[in-house]
């Protein structure tokens, strides 16, 4: 029981213990973890040049998680079940703490934006309504002001 236990744990590491190599389409940069926000597929790991795009232009790495990690096997990365490293790779050493922690921290971003939105849509609102309000002034005071003088100029008195 212990074995399986520990097996589940070293699998579970394993996967989230991943090396990230430089890109082998572009040699420019380094691949990076990101986690697909799609309503299909939300939450899962994938594996992608930072220039990749969705449309198909830039660079074309791209992996869901599992593939990724059958690439780097294939390609000597990772080398044999303890997952040992075999060609030179960027080692980022990451636990699960570290994955809720940027899941916790990308939800309340998420959030903040979305109170920010509001708050934009709140402010051009009351922009809108003030700059209304300032042109309704400006051309009751016009209509005064020229009133005033209009009266003067023929003689008329007038009562404020």
């Amino acid at each position: 029981m212990a074995s399986a236990s520990t097996s589940l744990l070293s699998s579970r590491r394993r996967r989230l213990v991943v090396p990230l190599i430089t890109c082998p389409s572009c040699n420019v940069k380094t691949i990076v973890r990101c986690t697909a926000k799609t309503d299909a597929n939300r939450g899962r790991i994938f594996y992608t040049c930072p220039d990749h795009e969705k449309d198909g232009s830039g660079c074309n790495f791209w992996y869901w998680e599992e593939g990724y990690i059958n690439y780097l096997k294939r390609n000597g990365f990772i080398v044999g079940q303890d997952g040992t490293y075999g060609k030179t790779a960027q080692n980022v050493d990451l636990d699960e703490d570290a994955f809720v922690r940027q899941d916790e921290i990308e939800k309340k971003l998420i959030a903040v934006v979305s109170i920010g939105r509001e708050i934009l849509l709140a402010v051009k609102g009351m922009l809108v309504l003030g700059l209304f309000g300032v042109v309704i002034l400006v051309q009751k005071y016009a209509v005064i002001g020229f009133t005033k003088s209009e009266s003067k100029r023929i003689g008329c008195g007038y009562v404020n």
